[in-house]
């Protein structure tokens, strides 16, 4: 079994807000954090999705916002110089046409990713966090 303890930090407690552009609400968004004591380069992140009340959300309306850039989730095996610190917060906006109701979600997150000081003898250690919880939308 893989190692779970900071799993519980994966999903963090901030509400779910809904994005408005000139009016229109076009998405919404969440935020999470990396799952250990330690950062990690985006690139080790082999997989990463998500569930929104039990639907999976379609990579292809998920960006990935950390240090001040906007990324999508297929880009994140090519940044192998973009750092993502142990405490700060990555934000994940869904483009999702009305955004999401007010009121409680159960927001699921599975992430697949490597431990790059583990690389011995060409092998890595690979860990799959999965963690539900229930946020609230405002």
């Amino acid at each position: 079994m893989d190692f779970q303890a900071y799993n519980k930090i994966l999903i963090c407690k901030d509400d779910i807000e809904n994005v408005v552009v000139g009016g229109v609400t076009v998405g919404y968004e969440f935020k999470i954090k990396y799952p250990s004591y330690r950062g990690v380069f985006l690139s080790c992140i082999e997989d990463l999705r998500f569930k929104m009340d039990g639907e999976p959300i379609d990579p292809k309306d998920i960006y990935f916002y950390l240090n001040g850039k906007q990324f999508l989730l297929d880009e994140l095996p090519e940044c192998f110089k973009e750092y993502w610190f142990v405490r700060e917060k990555a934000t994940i906006r869904v483009m999702k046409s009305g955004g999401i109701a007010p009121g409680a979600h159960s927001l699921n997150v599975f992430m697949k990713h490597r431990v790059p000081y583990t690389g011995y003898f060409g092998q890595y250690l690979v860990l799959d966090s999965d963690m539900t919880d229930t946020l609230t939308a405002k």
